[in-house]
């Protein structure tokens, strides 16, 4: 079984004590979220695009990949469960890779492409800015040559 798969299975595990969870406790969601969801994003960049993941968490990128040239570029990864995300204003110029979990283990790629991209196209003001997916969705149609390919 591979990587991918033995994480596909521990998500539907999950899912699966949610569920126990919120039917022993009606009246809680019992959602995962946070640091747990944001996990999972990475390992599955790790999983699908080589994402060399930092050691430590770091304010801005979550680790890098390196492109056919043998250049390093920063990578900040995104997951969700909801139908929208949130983006930090980046420092500079990297790759974001936002992808949806589902409760069956699998996973979709929303985003695939320039970070800036997306901050120039979010009309709200502040250093957080909220993005549904389906917008996000759009904005991948635009890009192939930004993508991280695999």
């Amino acid at each position: 079984m591979s990587r991918l798969n033995k994480l596909e299975e521990a998500i539907r595990d999950l899912y699966s004590t949610v569920a126990k969870l919120h039917d022993s406790f009606p009246k809680r969601p019992f959602t995962p979220d946070g640091r747990m969801v944001g996990d999972i994003g990475e390992a599955i960049a790790a999983l699908k695009f080589d994402i060399i993941l930092d050691e430590k968490v770091g304010k801005h990128w979550d680790g890098y990949w390196i492109d056919s040239d043998n250049k390093k570029h920063n990578v900040q990864v995104k997951a969700t469960q909801k139908d929208d995300t949130y983006l930090k204003k980046p420092p500079h110029e990297g790759t974001f890779l936002v992808f949806k979990i589902f409760p069956n283990g699998k996973h979709k790629i929303i985003y695939n492409g320039s970070i800036m991209r997306v901050w120039d196209n979010i009309n709200q003001s502040g250093k957080e800015k909220m993005i549904t997916l389906q917008k996000l969705e759009k904005l991948n149609l635009d890009i192939d040559s930004e993508k991280i390919s695999k």
